[in-house]
């Protein structure tokens, strides 16, 4: 019964996964090519002869120019707006051919007089795009095929503060500002900020649809241009400044004081930005667009999770600081990632559950209790740097935790903690029960052979823990409470725990591969999850170097990869026993019962061909 409900378990585990990939393929069709008809997994009605087309003004041989003004107005409209701006960078003409151009520049932003003695915030970056030869000496806005966008260039934001500090000389965290991401946002004072990264956007590609079906997304951005030729209502190029690139750190306070006034004037006169305008493909656009007002409704009070700005701020950077293919492979490794986890979880708590106490000699009693205080240490670690941690990571780190605390008290007792220290007595049946003929059943020379194994190889633990690792865990602890800066002592002792446990986990790794060795087999392992558990960490790579983690995370991420090797190459040097098949003299000291052994009746040990 257990066997067909983990069948069906398994079946259903990877419908889910099928039926995943194929929404995250019609999605990515929809968004990448929306007027493309794709055999049931995006099926498009079919066009009537003689339905209106719509496509890109912008028609080859072309060539286009572009210029960047800043100006405290927010509109170009103004009668006055060149009067009052500033051209601060230009583009010579460039041809249409090329429909992905990237253009980096750098830009000097004068702050206005104006706004040096008082609160306001009101300096907007204009990018205009139009056809070669019509931008002198300004660009001409009445040109009907003219593309622009505007972009925010300083905005009042809550001063950051560091919740981190030396918790040796008691500095308190307020006083001390900060420039990165995750730190603490205080609640006031709000003062100016600069913005210091642009990234705009320009749609080039030639995307035509037919009878106005444009997708609803992009209808704020869309302009209809001039008939050329007629009945045509060609679009002009979309153009916008991306809102994903802009993070919290592109953002700089712009005076040190909690006001600006006449007495306390802003300190910067100038600030730098690091611009740049590209060509992308609509299914970018689109994807942009689409992250950016999920992310806004997250923020916002209608949200069912509470996320904070800096959580925000790490979506961000997981989506538009990878190209698209990569985003996509992601998606795919986070989804196979999901699968195989709940995969392995699935055939650990199967083996497991199928085991008795004495059928588990030869499983590393060390190993198991460090995993389970590596695990948990590993959560509260993670939860203790939430504000940098994924959430999918997080739940994998939680549900780990709580499948070693169950494998935990199927292989250990209170009375095996004493193993480290000493040998445990051999038990004698109690007189009660030879009173009552109950006789427990003598081990087999396997099974005394592989516990002898195991409490040989933990006691070798203990000792080395005790008297190596303990002093590495001091002398840590001392060097991170003097020169390394924590939110509270709870967070300074959760971080050494996390980097002592991950080096005690490393140790506790090695004996249960140290008990294969000396048995030569792997029998005892649950080699089925420790497959899945093998890809797992594969995946696992690809998400220290793209998904947002602790660096600690990372390093434990790859010091996984050196231990599955050395595992597998135990699989395949160990071959498996097959039942039935004979022993000879030395497999009876060096390999351990199989699975199909384990679970037929014990006979009784032979003594008349024994040998050394």
């Amino acid at each position: 019964m257990a066997g067909r409900v983990g069948k069906a378990a398994s079946a259903l585990a990877v419908l889910a996964f099928c039926w995943y990939m194929r929404l995250i393929a019609r999605v990515a069709l929809e968004l990448f090519y929306p007027a493309t008809h794709v055999p049931i997994l995006k099926p498009l009605p079919k066009v009537p002869p003689g339905t209106l087309s719509q496509g890109l003004a912008w028609r080859e041989p072309f060539e286009y120019e572009a210029s960047v003004y800043v100006s405290p107005l927010d509109s170009f409209l103004e009668a006055e707006f060149f009067n009052a701006s500033a051209l601060v960078w230009s583009l010579e003409p460039q041809s249409l051919a090329q429909r992905r151009p990237h253009f980096d520049m750098h830009l000097q932003v004068s702050i206005p007089e104006p706004m040096r003695t008082t609160n306001a915030t009101s300096l907007y970056a204009f990018l205009f795009v139009q056809k070669a030869g019509q931008s002198t000496p300004h660009p001409n806005l009445r040109d009907p095929r003219l593309a622009y966008a505007r972009a925010e260039l300083v905005q009042a934001r809550p001063r950051r503060v560091d919740r981190k500090h030396s918790l040796v000389d008691g500095k308190d965290a307020a006083d001390q500002e900060t420039s990165e991401p995750h730190g603490d946002h205080s609640a006031g004072p709000w003062v100016p900020h600069g913005k210091t990264r642009l990234s705009w956007e320009i749609v080039l590609e030639d995307n035509v649809f037919f009878g106005w079906r444009m997708p609803l997304d992009i209808a704020p951005y869309v302009r209809v241009g001039p008939s050329d030729p007629p009945h045509t209502f060609p679009y002009i190029p979309l153009a916008w400044e991306n809102p994903l690139a802009a993070r919290l750190k592109h953002w700089t306070p712009l005076t040190t004081h909690t006001s600006v006034s006449e007495k306390t004037p802003l300190e910067t006169v100038t600030f730098e930005v690091e611009a740049s305008l590209r060509g992308v493909g609509l299914g970018w656009f689109r994807l942009c667009n689409h992250v950016h007002h999920g992310l806004q409704e997250l923020l916002s009070s209608r949200s069912l999770i509470s996320y904070t700005e800096a959580d925000v701020d790490s979506l961000k950077e997981m989506v538009y600081e990878v190209n698209p293919t990569m985003l996509l492979i992601t998606i795919v490794a986070m989804a196979l990632h999901m699968l195989f986890e709940f995969l392995a979880y699935k055939e650990d708590v199967s083996f497991w559950s199928s085991k008795s106490k004495a059928d588990l000699h030869g499983i590393s009693r060390s190993s198991v209790l460090m995993g389970v205080a590596s695990s948990w240490i590993r959560l509260l670690y993670m939860w203790d740097q939430r504000r940098d941690t994924n959430v999918v990571v997080l739940f994998g780190t939680g549900a780990s935790a709580l499948v070693e605390g169950w494998r935990l008290t199927k292989v250990l007792s209170l009375a095996d903690l004493a193993l480290w220290r000493r040998r445990a007595p051999k038990r004698e049946p109690s007189a009660e029960s030879e009173q009552k003929g109950q006789t427990q059943p003598e081990p087999t020379e396997d099974a005394r052979l592989r516990e002898r194994v195991q409490r040989e190889v933990d006691q070798q633990t203990g000792w080395y823990m005790a008297r190596v690792c303990v002093p590495l865990l001091v002398a840590y602890a001392a060097f991170s409470l003097v020169y390394q800066k924590h939110e509270s002592h709870m967070s300074w002792l959760i971080n050494v725990s996390l980097v002592t446990v991950y080096s005690l986990e490393f140790i506790g790794m090695w004996p249960q591969l140290l008990i294969n060795h000396k048995l030569k087999t792997v029998e005892m392992l649950p080699l089925t999850a420790f497959l899945y558990r093998f890809l797992v960490t594969f995946i696992d790579d690809l998400y220290a170097l793209v998904i947002p983690m602790p660096l600690l995370e990372r390093i434990g991420t790859l010091r996984d990869d050196v231990v599955f090797v050395v595992l597998c190459y135990q699989w395949l040097k160990f071959p498996r026993r097959k039942s039935g098949q004979g022993k000879t003299k030395s497999e009876t000291r060096s390999t351990t019962e199989s699975p199909a052994d384990a679970e037929a009746p014990m006979s009784k040990p032979t003594s008349s061909k024994k040998t050394d």
